[in-house]
């Protein structure tokens, strides 16, 4: 039986939150100085500025250490930014790990994170149970045992839900995989648009070729185009 481990409860670590509050009061006062002093702004400017970073700073940090995870005999509340929301053992489709996308533009992000599935096809996110504050496979394996004893004996998956899942996870991965190509595509693109500097077009494909035409409108199309075929590659039959 893993139910004797409940209640759990995953909250930010003290440490964390000192490191945030450290890393948000070196980043706040250079931006506020900079507007006091660096540019030429009216007063009630740079005083509103000073009022909302500082408001606005203070608001995270409150809202950070108050995100939370909890798991009771009764199923799962996640405290969000802006609303809690709560799971029913029986209304969970699935608990599992994945890959944080964010761990490679942010340094301090979580390499793995944990999703809950509604019965609904939705996703959500459950706060700090990751890499950095526990030990991911064993909480998600014990938040596993605990849904498999209490969702009760007469549970079965949801079809249509697992289908919304599929699609959710389809439209996920062909999200990552427009990002990542349209990253890579750059360099190219930028090569193309610098060709009629060197080499000389009709002036037709001169206006083809501009610029803005060549990186605004490349980048979209591979972007797109790239998406689309990750989404029907990846996306569940009907």
């Amino acid at each position: 039986m893993s139910t004797h481990r409940l209640p759990r409860e995953y909250r930010m670590r003290p440490g964390r939150t000192t490191a945030l509050i450290v890393s948000s009061g070196l980043a706040v006062p250079g931006a506020v100085l900079s507007v006091w002093f660096v540019g030429d702004f009216p007063g009630w400017v740079s005083v509103s500025v000073t009022v909302f970073m500082v408001s606005f700073v203070s608001w995270t940090i409150y809202r950070a250490r108050q995100l939370a995870t909890t798991a009771d005999l009764k199923g799962i509340q996640v405290r969000g930014f802006f609303r809690r929301h709560r799971m029913a053992w029986e209304e969970i489709q699935g608990i599992d790990a994945a890959h944080n996308p964010s761990a490679r533009t942010q340094s301090n992000a979580p390499y793995t994170i944990t999703y809950a599935y509604g019965d609904d096809g939705k996703r959500r996110l459950l706060p700090y149970v990751d890499d950095l504050h526990v030990d991911v496979a064993r909480e998600v394996r014990l938040l596993n045992e605990i849904w498999e004893e209490l969702r009760g004996e007469g549970w079965t998956a949801d079809a249509t839900a697992a289908i919304n899942v599929a699609r959710g996870l389809a439209r996920q991965q062909a999200l990552m995989s427009g990002v990542g190509c349209s990253m890579f595509s750059i360099l190219p693109l930028m090569a193309l648009a610098l060709l009629p500097v060197f080499v000389e077009f009709p002036e037709w494909a001169q206006s083809v070729l501009s610029p803005f035409a060549v990186l605004g409108a490349g980048w979209v199309a591979v972007f797109g185009i790239t998406a689309w075929i990750s989404y029907r590659r990846n996306r569940p039959a009907e």
